[in-house]
């Protein structure tokens, strides 16, 4: 857990871990002596250059603006806090290479068999979903950021599905907040991926 009162500087470089400076700097677009000053405390981040660290990082820009501890590092270590911190950036860094959407929906297909079919299931959904959901976040930024019009729609198809399983399993755990963000994400997804079928159904299920 990251200290309540640790400065920006400080957060950046606990979350860099050992990550060297300079690589992370050319990565965020910077120098690594600003980013060496920002971590001494010396100059303070523009907020778009604290959210470019946020993502290479791979953590959500308020783990490193916030002056108190993130809410999810001060509650238990469930399934439903990772997939929450894995909805608001919690993941594998910007520059790390996203898994493909043959393997997403591979993994999708095996999450819903499990959702449906298993006496288990809530148990391996806990175990399955917030790695699943950090990938799935990570591989659509860079789908719509990259210039493979049919890996994007199929990364977005599998992100669709796997939202509209987290909108029902964090329901069902009592997350209606969370439910409610994976409602509107599986909505966005279906429309992104212009997949007339899964936003009508998408549709239905939100109302």
């Amino acid at each position: 857990m990251v200290a309540a009162d640790l400065p920006i500087g400080d957060r950046i470089r606990h979350y860099r871990g050992g990550r060297r400076q300079d690589a992370v700097a050319g990565l965020v677009g910077i120098s690594p002596d600003y980013l060496s000053q920002i971590e001494r405390r010396l100059k303070i981040p523009s907020l778009p250059i604290l959210y470019a660290l946020a993502q290479e990082l791979g953590v959500p820009a308020a783990a490193l603006l916030s002056e108190q501890a993130p809410a999810e590092e001060e509650a238990d270590d469930t399934a439903e806090a990772a997939v929450g911190r894995a909805l608001l950036g919690d993941g594998p860094a910007l520059s790390a290479a996203p898994v493909s959407a043959a393997v997403l929906r591979d993994r999708v297909e095996a999450a819903w068999r499990s959702w449906q079919t298993s006496g288990t299931r809530f148990t391996e959904a806990a175990q399955t979903l917030p790695a699943l959901v950090a990938d799935v976040e990570h591989a659509a930024r860079a789908a719509l950021a990259g210039t493979d019009g049919a890996e994007r729609r199929a990364v977005l198809r599998a992100s669709a599905d796997l939202y509209c399983l987290l909108r029902s399993y964090l329901r069902r755990t009592g997350r209606v907040d969370l439910a409610t963000v994976a409602a509107d994400r599986a909505v966005r997804a279906a429309e992104d991926a212009d997949a007339p079928l899964r936003i009508a159904a998408e549709q239905v299920a939100a109302a």
